[in-house]
């Protein structure tokens, strides 16, 4: 589509549900203005869609219910193609031939039935006894063009609250400002969290969409050191399971045996200063030390 097409979208409209076994997907340029001011715009963004074709209202339905938009406004589609499923411009063909999900899972056999019914839909009382005793997660989300960012997020165990059965938020604390995860959830507001409790061999994933809050109510629920967080990324709950503890038997993670004698890798600072030249890594590291001691929160 070339010329650009203006809709506004039924709010009765039917909501968006990413399938995985879809065959095609559709690609597309859109803006998206808000009623009370501001726009959002997604370039070379893909959405699962049932069949080879989608109409532009229904595409433009597809885009607010997919981002979670709120007081969305008209959407304006400025380009629509239909492509294959995993067909992307930066996708790399791959050498021996595993290029879509039908050749992995044809590679890989049927999954097992356990593992393939694990998976429940909210936070139920094992979920939320993990959370609360994990003082670490891995937040993965990706921008609207699907470049993809995966940070670490930690604090005392019990920092990510569970809000209820399908709610729950991470305190932002106090960084560098780089905020890439929140600039991603301000375009895609799809997220995969990674739950970790020292000396448990297995992990927590939860996915959904989420939601950057400023709500003085929600923040003051989140206070550490006497600090409130700067804001907090709010996750309404579609996936949650356990994840086996393969990877952290192999890794032996959690062996104090492994762990690096102190001085092994540089601190951060220094290393910054060499890829970087030009910096003086004294100064580079004191910095940085400072930050751990005193800008913690």
């Amino acid at each position: 589509m070339v010329r650009p097409l203006t809709l506004t979208p039924a709010p009765d409209a039917p909501p968006y549900r990413p399938d995985p076994t879809s065959r095609f997907r559709v690609k597309f340029d859109a803006r998206v203005d808000f009623a009370y001011g501001g726009h959002l715009e997604a370039k070379d963004f893909l959405l699962d869609i049932p069949g080879e074709a989608i109409t532009p209202e229904r595409l433009a339905e597809m885009i607010v219910s997919a981002m979670n938009l709120l007081r969305a406004g008209p959407v304006t589609i400025t380009r629509m193609q239909v492509v294959p499923r995993g067909a992307h411009d930066d996708a790399a063909p791959s050498a021996d031939g595993l290029s879509t999900p039908a050749a992995v899972r044809a590679h890989y056999g049927e999954v097992r039935a356990l593992a393939a019914a694990k998976t429940v839909t909210r936070l139920d009382a094992w979920a939320r006894r993990f959370i609360a005793l994990s003082p670490f997660c891995i937040v993965a989300s990706a921008d609207a063009r699907g470049r993809c960012d995966a940070t670490p997020r930690g604090d005392a165990p019990g920092f990510v609250r569970v809000l209820d059965e399908t709610t729950l938020a991470l305190p932002d604390r106090r960084g560098n400002n780089r905020v890439d995860t929140l600039l991603n959830v301000a375009e895609n507001p799809r997220v995969g969290l990674l739950f970790m409790v020292p000396g448990v061999r297995e992990t927590l994933r939860v996915n959904g969409r989420a939601r950057i809050s400023t709500e003085p109510d929600l923040l003051a629920e989140m206070p550490a050191q006497g600090k409130l967080p700067s804001s907090a990324l709010v996750v309404s709950v579609e996936e949650v399971f356990f994840h086996c503890g393969k990877a952290l038997i192999r890794s032996e993670l959690w062996n104090p045996e492994r762990h690096l004698q102190p001085g092994t890798i540089p601190p951060i600072g220094r290393i910054v200063a060499d890829q970087l030249g030009g910096i003086d890594p004294d100064a580079a590291e004191a910095d940085t030390l400072v930050g751990y001691r005193d800008r913690l929160y």
